[in-house]
């Protein structure tokens, strides 16, 4: 992936995102906010509400948080503006032993963080992850957890907005169904204190009719809103769908970023064990694409290329007839302006208290046809190369909240069976990739997936 995006500046430690208060014990020069506690009690379990995640790139915009929370009055149903950003972290401390720790000072793993009201955490994630939170402490994601072996009583240490560390106590360790899929859940007060201060969705809970929010949503113009996701936790699998922060470490590793060194526009070293371990040198693969791709994904996307080049070599383009492809797959174009990594980690900055890290980081999407496709655009890639990418475990951007036809993220799952109204390229239910009739709703671990990263 080569360094052609536009990305919205901000200051440079603004990126640096955000810690949280602990409740607890600490080492020297930890900030403390609140008084010392222990553990919360488990809470019986009552049934979850139904939820709709309302949001867009970047910050909430006045008119898309009007319209969604008209829609949930129209359809009598409660909602709330919720958060999600990313922060540093820098330790994972039990007692006097260090469980996790960057390599050194401005160095921390990024880390997906969701903030809503406590009240609304109980409703849609149950009282057992409220509880803890309500007394000051936060919870992790089990996915997450197991990543750093972190266990509730554990004391984590975040980067701040303004460069000093925040620590606070793991209060409970939940599975990915109940967090939605997000690393760490935290309070609005919580993340207030912390300048986390930048609404990011909507949040519409317990609505008393799923139909009826669903016609409210669309008259107020929400679905057919191209810079707008509305995801539902009774929706059926995405075929184009994305893996949340913490599933794609669990798959692809999990990497420091050099905070303290980011460029203007959000670009940083990343640790040299990951790249070691991750991140090859640039492999030409079949139809001639050569670029830097994360070891994971290498068998997967050699297979995806080969079919389309065994099966529609007229939809490859090379050489001087390559500036004339507007639906394949144009090779020259890939190996200059689009790739996998450039070998760098990059923070997208949209404002002094946001930040979301780029799945290119990681080397797992594929960026090809990048005039043709461009980001934002309607997307013209051919479906026959879409579909066969999905069989290879891919998911395309096409679909994405900001189109993107020019990226195939690998999610390590095939994509290709699954029945879902796509706008673009929806999958086949006959010929050449076989349909696999209705699957069951997606799992609500990807009701918040999407916080704390970005897919350009």
């Amino acid at each position: 992936m080569q360094r052609r995006r536009p990305v919205l500046v901000a200051p440079l430690l603004a990126l640096l995102v955000f810690g949280q208060v602990l409740v607890g014990e600490a080492a020297s020069g930890t900030i403390f906010d609140g008084p010392a506690g222990a553990l919360a009690p488990a809470v019986p379990g009552v049934p979850l509400l139904d939820a709709v995640s309302v949001a867009q790139t970047g910050e909430l915009t006045a008119s898309v948080r009007d319209a969604a929370f008209a829609a949930a009055s129209d359809a009598g149903a409660p909602a709330v503006v919720g958060r999600g950003f990313s922060a540093g972290l820098t330790r994972v401390r039990r007692g006097a032993t260090v469980v996790q720790q960057s390599s050194g000072p401005g160095w921390a793993f990024p880390m997906a963080i969701t903030a809503l009201p406590v009240d609304v955490i109980g409703a849609v994630m149950g009282r057992s992850i409220s509880g803890p939170i309500s007394q000051g402490m936060v919870v992790m994601g089990s996915t997450s957890a197991s990543i750093r072996g972190a266990q509730a009583g554990d004391i984590i240490d975040l980067m701040a907005a303004n460069g000093g560390v925040r620590s606070f106590m793991i209060g409970r360790i939940a599975s990915d169904d109940e967090v939605g899929g997000t690393e760490i859940v935290l309070s609005f007060q919580q993340a207030a204190l912390l300048g986390a201060t930048i609404d990011t969705r909507v949040l519409i809970y317990g609505p008393p009719d799923r139909a009826a929010l669903d016609q409210a949503l669309t008259a107020r113009g929400l679905y057919s809103n191209s810079k707008v996701r509305v995801r539902k936790t009774w929706d059926p699998k995405d075929p184009d769908g994305t893996r949340s922060m913490a599933v794609t470490k669990s798959l692809l590793g999990e990497f420091q970023m050099d905070y303290a060194n980011l460029t203007t526009l959000g670009w940083t070293s990343v640790d040299t064990a990951w790249k070691n371990a991750y991140l090859p040198a640039a492999r030409t693969y079949p139809t001639g694409i050569r670029t830097r791709c994360n070891n994971t994904i290498h068998a997967d996307l050699t297979a995806a290329l080969a079919e389309v080049l065994a099966t529609y070599p007229s939809l490859v383009y090379t050489g001087s007839n390559g500036l004339l492809s507007t639906t394949g797959l144009n090779v020259a174009n890939a190996n200059q302006y689009g790739g996998c990594s450039a070998g760098q980690a990059r923070l997208s900055r949209i404002t002094q208290s946001l930040g979301s890290v780029s799945r290119h980081s990681w080397g797992q999407p594929l960026d090809v046809s990048t005039v043709a496709n461009c980001q934002g655009c309607v997307p013209r890639m051919d479906c026959c190369i879409v579909r066969i990418f999905r069989k290879h475990n891919f998911a395309w951007g096409g679909n994405f909240l900001t189109p993107d036809g020019m990226h195939f993220e690998w999610v390590g799952e095939p994509r290709h069976t699954l029945s879902y109204p796509s706008k673009y390229c929806a999958n086949l239910t006959n010929g050449r990739i076989e349909g696999g009739g209705v699957p069951p709703p997606a799992s609500r671990d990807t009701l918040f997936a999407d916080d704390g990263m970005v897919d350009e």
